[in-house]
Order: C-alpha cells, then structure tokens, then sequence
C-alpha cells in the first residue's frame, strides 16, 4: 500500500482491520470480530475468487474457517450489481458434508442455484457462483477407496463439467468456483486424495493464541 509520501511500502495487516460494530439484532453465532488474520485470510479469498481459484482452507476445529468464508461470501454477495465498484456480485452455495453424505445429493444441491441450459450450467447474468464446501473430507470411505461426493467435485474441477443424471448428456458449469474447508485428518475424517487437493489453493488458519 502507499505512504503518506505517496511511495510504496509494506504494512502490517493490522492497519486493514475494520472497527467492529456491535448489531445487537445480529445473532451471536453470525457476529464476526475483525482482526488481522481474519482480514488477510478474507483478502486473499476474495482476489482468488476474481479470478475463479479454486480455494481451500484447513486448520482445527473452531479457528474460524467457516465463518470466515461465509462472511466473505456475503459481503461479495452484497457489491452493487452495476459493477461501480470494480467486483462482480457472488452468489453463494453452501453444503455440508456428513458419512452419510451422496454424490448424488450434493449435485442436486449445486444444479438447484444454477441457471440451466441445454448444455450448460452457469451462474445468473452478471453475476459469479462460489460453490462452499464444509467438512469435504467427511464423506464415507467406500470399498474401493473412493469418496463418491469427493470424485464429483474432482470431475467439476478437473473437466468444468457434470453429467446430467437423468439425459446421460455431459453439461458443462460456467461462472463457478468452488471453495472447501476442513479440519485435518482424525476420527471420521479421511484422507483426502492428491488427485483432488492438487486442485486448490491451501490455506492453513491457526489456532488463536
């Protein structure tokens, strides 16, 4: 950013960090209180969603990973539809995973929000699609070691596309990026494959000190 002098120089993140308005309507769990690393983690979800990154966020339970990711989704998801201020509307999709999580459920969820074609989906005029994610590694193992919603998701990133499950036609998805989170592998959560992660650019939250 630019000095008082007009020169470039680098600055901490600190200087970024909104002041928090208490809203006392705004439900306890919604609230979001601003500090560095929530900025710097927001900034650089928002410039990879410009320019449709995929994104992915790790770290244990409870450092803020989902909260940060919806509460950019709707702050982008509020910019003004004329483009004034130089970002295009997101339209947000979010889906929770669980073991007992389908693949075909989650393109179900995913096809609902999206403008339909004949060949294509893609996301309303003007506007981008970001696809969330939550828990990606839960999804049960099945026997030959695949994670059925987990190779989905692969094949949207991989091919830009999906087959329709009704026509058995292959139709492409524009104007999506998908965004995932999850805590790191324990219990009920797998492994993910390189096949899948290579995809995505990694970001691992910390825990608050």
């Amino acid at each position: 950013m630019k000095d008082r002098s007009g020169s470039l120089a680098w600055k901490p993140w600190d200087v970024k960090v909104e002041k928090f308005e208490f809203v006392k309507d705004m439900s306890f769990f919604d609230m979001m209180v601003p500090t560095a690393d929530t900025y710097k983690h927001r900034y650089c979800l928002e410039q990879l969603l410009s320019v449709q990154k995929p994104v992915f966020f790790t770290g244990q339970t409870g450092v803020g990973k989902s909260v940060t990711i919806m509460n950019t989704m709707q702050i982008l998801g509020n910019v003004k539809e004329d483009g004034s201020d130089g970002k295009i509307p997101l339209v947000g999709i979010a889906v929770n995973f669980s073991a007992q999580t389908s693949s075909g459920r989650v393109q179900q969820s995913i096809e609902e929000k999206l403008e339909k074609s004949r060949m294509a989906f893609s996301a309303p005029p003007g506007k981008r699609v970001a696809i969330f994610i939550d828990d990606v590694n839960m999804p049960a193992v099945e026997e030959y070691g695949a994670q059925p919603p987990i190779e989905l998701l692969r094949l949207l990133i991989d091919k830009k596309g999906m087959y329709d499950r009704k026509e058995w036609e292959w139709k492409k998805v524009v104007g999506t990026t998908l965004i995932a989170a999850a805590a790191p592998p324990s219990g009920g959560r797998a492994v993910l494959t390189p096949r899948f992660s290579t995809h995505f650019n990694m970001f691992a939250m910390p825990q608050a000190t």
